[in-house]
């Protein structure tokens, strides 16, 4: 076992049981993000370029619409935030 994680488990072993549920959890996101994800390409990939054949026209309105909803979301946060303060 190597030195670094002979320290940890020290560490551990000094932590209150009443905290240990806490511990696990930060240690059980940080493995999962640590972790390659999970999602097989190939499902994901099928859609690759589906949008090739989509119209500018077509393409500028999504564009603009999601820049609509963005600036309409961003907003409605700043007034939910103001009014908190």
């Amino acid at each position: 076992m190597s030195d670094l994680r002979t320290k940890v488990f020290e560490e551990i072993q000094s932590i209150p049981d009443d905290r240990l549920i806490e511990l696990l959890e930060v240690i059980h996101s940080f493995r999962l993000r640590s972790e390659p994800a999970s999602t097989p390409i190939q499902p994901i990939m099928k859609f690759a370029g589906c949008w090739r054949e989509l119209p500018n026209e077509t393409y500028t309105e999504f564009l603009d619409d999601i820049s609509q909803r963005r600036q309409q979301a961003f907003q409605e946060r700043q007034n939910r935030e103001t009014r908190l303060s």
